[in-house]
C-alpha cells in the first residue's frame, strides 16, 4: 500500500493575521505560499528533504542585515517534489537533485512562487520565550526556549498581545503555529474561470478588468457592451491597468501596452514597471531605480529624471503626477512630474522606524499619509502638519478620483481609536476573515462608508457616479454612500466574458 503524502508547515501569527493563510483548523483544507528555510540539523523541528531544485535564473542578491554585517550572496530557486513546490533561498548555489535540512514555512505570497495544499490533521501552537535586551528590545532566548501545545484550531488574530509588563526580563508568547497536512485527502481543484480579476480601472463610463495572471483584459461599457483584449505579454505575471477616456494602459514586469477602444492592443515598451498612474491619456510609469517614463498614445516615450528607491505610491495631481519614494533609511521623498516629463525631487521627509509603515498619497489637497500622521503636500514637496490624523493605523491606501481610500483591520472598540473609522458600535459576522475598506471625502478626510472585503491588497477605482469597484475575490462593487458594513455586490466578470464569447 502506498504511504500517504504529508507535509509539516510552520506559519507565523503575522501571516495568518494578515490573511495570507487561513487560520488552520483540524479537518479543513489549507492552501498558501510555501518557502523552505535551510537550518542546521540541531535546530528544533527540522526535516531533511530530497527534491529537485530549479534555479531562478536571476542574479544572486547581496544581503546585509545591519551596519555591522559583513553581508553575503543569496541564490534563489524553486524546489519541486510530489505534492508541493517551495521557494528557496540559500548562500550556496545549487541545482538539480538536492538534499537539504530545514523547515517548510507558510509565508507571504508577494515574493514566493511555491505553494502547498492539504487537509489539516494536526495543529500545534508554538510558545517562544523572549528576553529583554537593553538597547535592542525583545529577542528570542538563546538557546531557544519553546513549547508546543495541540489545539483544534487557532483564531485569526493571536500573538499580538502586549509582550510583557514594563520592567519584566522574560516573556512567553504564542506567536506561530505548526500544521500537519495530508496532501492526498483533498478534493480536485475546480476548473479556472475564464478570468480571475487582478486589477480594475474606470474612465468615461467604461470599467476595465485585468486577469491576475493571464495577459487578458475585459472592458465593460455602457449598456453592458463587453470586449475582450489579449495583450502580447507573458503568462504568470500580475499587471496594473490605468483607464483613459479613449482606452487603457496596461503595465507590468513585461512592459507597457496600449489598448485603444476598437483596436488591437500594442506593446509600446519592454521596461519592467512597478507602479503607474494616468492623467487624461498620459501615463507615468516607475521602473527599477531611477528609470521612469512618460507615455502618450502615438508619441515616443519620454525619460524622467527621478530618485532611486521603492515607489510606495504614485497618483495624478494638478494635471501631473506625484510619487512617494523610499530611497533607504527612515526617510521618504516626493517627486512631482509634469505631463511632458519634467521632474522636481523634494527633500527628505522623516519616517518613524516603527509605526509609519508604507506611506501613501491621497486627498484634495494632496496629503501624505504615514501611519496615522497626515501631512499636506507643499509646493516645495515637503509636508505641513495641519493637525489631521487618522483614527487608527491603516495597512495601505490611495487616491481614487476625488476620494481617498484605505484598507485596514476592523475595529472592536477596545483600542484608543475606538470604533473609528466606523461611526460607532456595529454588529457584523466575524467568522470569516475580512478587512475594512473605507472611502473618505478627499477634502475633509471624513469617512463616508466602510465595507468588508476579502483581501488586504485590493485594487480600487471609483467612477464619476460614485460607484466603487474593488478586486477582492472577484470584482466587488458598492457606492460611496452605501450603508456602513453592507457587503459589496459581486460583478460576475467571468460570466460576462463567457456570455460575450458565446455571442449572447
Amino acid at each position: 500500500m502506498t504511504s500517504r503524502r504529508t507535509l509539516v508547515v510552520h506559519v507565523s501569527a503575522s501571516v495568518i493575521g494578515d490573511g495570507e493563510i487561513d487560520p488552520p483548523k483540524v479537518g479543513s483544507v489549507l492552501t498558501g505560499a510555501l518557502r523552505f528555510h535551510e537550518l542546521p540539523a540541531d535546530e528544533p523541528d527540522v526535516v531533511r528533504i530530497r527534491a529537485r531544485l530549479e534555479p531562478s535564473g536571476d542574479d544572486p542578491t547581496w544581503q546585509v542585515t545591519g551596519d555591522d554585517s559583513q553581508g553575503w550572496w543569496e541564490w534563489e530557486g524553486l524546489l519541486r517534489d510530489d505534492g508541493w513546490t517551495a521557494s528557496w533561498r540559500g548562500v550556496t548555489p545549487r541545482t538539480g537533485e538536492v538534499e537539504l535540512t530545514g523547515q517548510f514555512r507558510g509565508v507571504f505570497s508577494y515574493d514566493t512562487v511555491g505553494r502547498f495544499r492539504g487537509r489539516v490533521t494536526r495543529v500545534r501552537l508554538v510558545c517562544t520565550r523572549y528576553q529583554y535586551r537593553p538597547g535592542s528590545g525583545w529577542a528570542p532566548v538563546v538557546p531557544r526556549h519553546r513549547t508546543l501545545r495541540d489545539v483544534d484550531s487557532v483564531p485569526q488574530m493571536f500573538g499580538f498581545d502586549a509582550i510583557a509588563a514594563e520592567g519584566a526580563e522574560y516573556s512567553d508568547m504564542e506567536n506561530s503555529v505548526v500544521v500537519d497536512l495530508d496532501l492526498d485527502d483533498v478534493p480536485p481543484l475546480p476548473a479556472r474561470p475564464s478570468i480571475v480579476p487582478g486589477s480594475v480601472s474606470s474612465a468615461n463610463g467604461v470599467l476595465w478588468v485585468s486577469d491576475a495572471e493571464l495577459p487578458l483584459i475585459v472592458s465593460i461599457g455602457a449598456d453592458d457592451v463587453v470586449a475582450e483584449h489579449v495583450v502580447p505579454g507573458r503568462i504568470g505575471v500580475a499587471r496594473q491597468i490605468c483607464a483613459t477616456p479613449t482606452g487603457c494602459w496596461v503595465t507590468g514586469p513585461d512592459g507597457t501596452y496600449w489598448i485603444a477602444i476598437g483596436h488591437e492592443p500594442i506593446r509600446v515598451d519592454d521596461l519592467a514597471v512597478h507602479a503607474a498612474a494616468v492623467v487624461g491619456e498620459t501615463l507615468l510609469v516607475c521602473g527599477d531605480g531611477t528609470t521612469w517614463r512618460i507615455y502618450s498614445p502615438g508619441v515616443e516615450p519620454v525619460d524622467v529624471a527621478a530618485v532611486g528607491g521603492y515607489v510606495a505610491s504614485v497618483v495624478a495631481d494638478e494635471g501631473g503626477f506625484v510619487a512617494v519614494v523610499l530611497p533607504g533609511g527612515a526617510v521618504a521623498r516626493l517627486v512631482r512630474v509634469t505631463r511632458t516629463g519634467e521632474s522636481t525631487i523634494g527633500p527628505d521627509i522623516a519616517l518613524l522606524p516603527r509605526g509609519h509603515g508604507r506611506p501613501y498619497l491621497g486627498g484634495e489637497p494632496l496629503r501624505l499619509v504615514r501611519g496615522v500622521d497626515v501631512g499636506v503636500v507643499q509646493p516645495g514637496l515637503g509636508v505641513r502638519d495641519v493637525g489631521e490624523r487618522l483614527g487608527r493605523h491603516q495597512l495601505h491606501g490611495g487616491r481614487a478620483g476625488r476620494f481617498l481610500w484605505t484598507v485596514g483591520h476592523s475595529p472592536d472598540g477596545t483600542s484608543s481609536g475606538g470604533w473609528w473609522p466606523l461611526p460607532g458600535p456595529v454588529t457584523f459576522e466575524r467568522t470569516e476573515q475580512f478587512w475594512l475598506l473605507t472611502v473618505y471625502d478627499g477634502r475633509t478626510l471624513r469617512p463616508l462608508t466602510s465595507v468588508p472585503v476579502s483581501t488586504s491588497q485590493p485594487a480600487v477605482t471609483i467612477d464619476d457616479d460614485g460607484l466603487v469597484s474593488v478586486t477582492a475575490g472577484g470584482v466587488q462593487q458598492f457606492r460611496v454612500d452605501s450603508p456602513v458594513m453592507q457587503p459589496p455586490v459581486e460583478l460576475d466578470v467571468a460570466g460576462v466574458l463567457d456570455r460575450c464569447r458565446a455571442g449572447s
